[in-house]
Parts: C-alpha cells; structure tokens; sequence
C-alpha cells in the first residue's frame, strides 16, 4: 500500500474519538485533549502512530482491557486495521497492522 492510499491522521483521531464515545458511553464528553494527531502530541510518545489518547480526566482508564478491545475493534477501516496500544497508564497509541 502507498501512502496516498492510507487514511490521514485526522479522520483517525475523529474515528478514534467517536469508537471512545461509543463504547464508553461518553457522547460528546471526550476532551479533545485526550485524543490528538502524533505531530501534535506534546509528550512525543509514539511519532509512527495514527493517534495518542491521553487517560487523564474523565478518560477510562487503559486498564479497562475489555472495553479498549472494544475501541480497536470499531477501528478496521478498510483497508487499514487499527488497534489502541497502551504505552503506559497514562498514555496509549493507535497503531496499524
């Protein structure tokens, strides 16, 4: 796959925002703060990412395994599969296969 034909970073943070909204039952209520495009990440902690979630605030917290499985799930946009990956307890990533 080239890069012209990957999904721009933005329209990931969006998908990434309203998988979150979904499944935790947070419409309208996600900080958009806690969800941003790697170039915009303050703490650079995943540059190869599509998007840095943030789990400060009323972010759920990463260890809610079930329900973040539930984000990544919402995530396969073909013709890319997206998964959340937690960096630390503070901090996940999403990455594509």
């Amino acid at each position: 796959m080239t890069d012209t034909n990957k999904i721009p970073n933005t329209t990931v943070v969006e998908q990434v925002t309203k998988a979150i909204e979904n499944v935790f039952m947070m419409h309208g209520q996600v900080n958009p703060r806690c969800v941003c495009d790697p170039s915009e990440d303050p703490g650079e902690w995943a540059p190869n990412a599509h998007a840095i979630i943030y789990h400060t605030g009323n972010m759920p917290s990463v260890s809610r395994l079930t329900e973040w499985g539930q984000v990544s799930a919402m995530l396969i946009i073909p013709p890319e599969w997206y998964y959340v990956e937690a960096i630390n307890s503070e901090v996940s990533a999403v990455f594509s296969l």
